[in-house]
C-alpha cells in the first residue's frame, strides 16, 4: 500500500518542482521572513532601551521570539500549502487527467493519502528551514550583537513549531485534497481554503492567545485545531467517489 502511496506522491512532486508557482511561493516567503524580521528588530530594539539589566532584556525578548517563530511557521506551511503543491490537483483536473488516475488499481484512499502527502512534506520541510533560518538570522542581526547572547523560542512554542503546527498542515492538505476532489468550480476551493487559511492563521496569532514562551496553551489549543480539520476531513472524504470526482472535473 505505502509503495502505491509514494508512486503518487513522487509523481506529484515532480509535476510541483516545474511549476512557477512553487517558485514564486519562494519570493513570497522571503518577503514575508523580511517583514516579520525587521518588525521584530524593532521591538527587540525598544526592549533593550527599556530594560536595564541582561536578565530582564532576555525574559523579555524570549517571548517576541517564540511569538515570532511560530507565526512564522504557521504561515509559511499555509502558504505553501496555498500556492504550490496545491496547483498541481487543480491542473489533472483542468487537462482531465485525473481521470486516467482513476483507471489505475489504486483505491480512492491511496490517491488522496498520497496526493496529501505530496502538498504536505515539502510544506512542513520548507516551512521548518524558513522559521529556524529565520530565527538564525534574526539572532545573528538583532540580537547577539547587542547582547552577545543566541535567544531560542521556549519549550512550548518548540513543540507546536514541531509537532502541532505540521499536524495542522497535514489535517489541512488533506482537506484541500477532498474539496478539490468533490467540487466543480475551482473558484469556490479558493475561496473556501482562503478564508480557513485566514480563520487558522487569525484564531492562532499572539494577540489573540497572549500566549508566553512557557505557556502550554498553544500546544493544545493548536492540537485542539488539527482535530477539528481532521474530523471535517473525514466527514467530507465519505462524500468522494470516483463518480464525484469525474463530474468535478468536468465542471
Amino acid at each position: 500500500m505505502m509503495k502505491k502511496i509514494m508512486v503518487i506522491m513522487k509523481k506529484d512532486l515532480r509535476e510541483t518542482l516545474r511549476t512557477k508557482a512553487f517558485y514564486g511561493s519562494m519570493g513570497i516567503v522571503i518577503f514575508v521572513l523580511v517583514a516579520l524580521a525587521a518588525g521584530l528588530g524593532r521591538n527587540i530594539d525598544a526592549v533593550i532601551e527599556q530594560e536595564t539589566s541582561l536578565a530582564e532584556i532576555v525574559s523579555a525578548i524570549q517571548p517576541l521570539v517564540s511569538t515570532t517563530a511560530f507565526t512564522l511557521s504557521l504561515m509559511l506551511m499555509l502558504l505553501f500549502c496555498m500556492y504550490t503543491n496545491a496547483y498541481t490537483l487543480t491542473m489533472e483536473k483542468v487537462k482531465r487527467s485525473i481521470e486516467s488516475l482513476l483507471c489505475t488499481p489504486l483505491s480512492l484512499r491511496q490517491i488522496c493519502l498520497g496526493k496529501s502527502l505530496a502538498v504536505f512534506l515539502p510544506s512542513v520541510i520548507l516551512g521548518l528551514v524558513f522559521t529556524f533560518s529565520g530565527t538564525v538570522g534574526i539572532n545573528q542581526f538583532f540580537i547577539v550583537p547587542k547582547l552577545g547572547h543566541f535567544i531560542m523560542p521556549g519549550a512550548a512554542p518548540l513543540v507546536a513549531i514541531l509537532v502541532a503546527v505540521p499536524l495542522i498542515v497535514f489535517s489541512f492538505a488533506s482537506l484541500m485534497i477532498t474539496l478539490q476532489l468533490i467540487i466543480t468550480n475551482i473558484h469556490w476551493i479558493n475561496a473556501a481554503l482562503i478564508g480557513l487559511v485566514i480563520a487558522v492563521m487569525f484564531g492562532l496569532s499572539p494577540p489573540v492567545l497572549k500566549f508566553g514562551s512557557a505557556s502550554w496553551s498553544i500546544v493544545f489549543i493548536s492540537l485542539g485545531v488539527a482535530a477539528v480539520l481532521a474530523l471535517v476531513t473525514i466527514y467530507l472524504s465519505r462524500l468522494v467517489t470516483k463518480e464525484r470526482i469525474v463530474l468535478s472535473s468536468k465542471g
